[in-house]
């Protein structure tokens, strides 16, 4: 049975590249470009995991962290990975907080994220 992804962020070309990697791979993948496309997207659906970007709609938004919480008081089942080109250890511990089960620096590669995404399922 294939597991359910939800790949969130603002650039089209890194949620079409995420698409197809992890499709290729046996998941169903589903992608958003918005805060309220995703949140839509996840009333409709059920997702396994989240693969979300810190960062939708401009330098100092944190609509990840929006959708992280949302996903953790609706679907508590549901992993979610925060992508962030702006870690550090402060936004970790609030997205922690969140329910967020991993946070990565962006750009990740995509074996490593594959890797971290396949041990978060598996952990369910």
């Amino acid at each position: 049975m294939s597991q359910n992804l939800l790949i969130v962020d603002d650039e089209s070309a890194l949620c079409w590249v995420l698409g197809q990697f992890f499709a290729s791979a046996g998941y169903r993948v589903d992608s958003a470009q918005a805060l309220d496309e995703a949140l839509g997207l996840m009333t409709t659906g059920r997702y396994d995991l989240v693969i979300s970007d810190l960062r939708l709609s401009g330098t100092q938004s944190e609509e990840g962290l929006v959708l992280a919480d949302f996903v953790r008081r609706y679907t508590p089942d549901t992993r979610v990975v925060l992508l962030t080109a702006f870690a550090s250890p402060e936004l970790t511990a609030r997205a922690r907080e969140l329910g967020v089960d991993l946070v990565l620096p962006k750009p990740q590669p995509l074996p490593s994220l594959a890797r971290h995404v396949s041990e978060l399922l598996a952990a369910r």
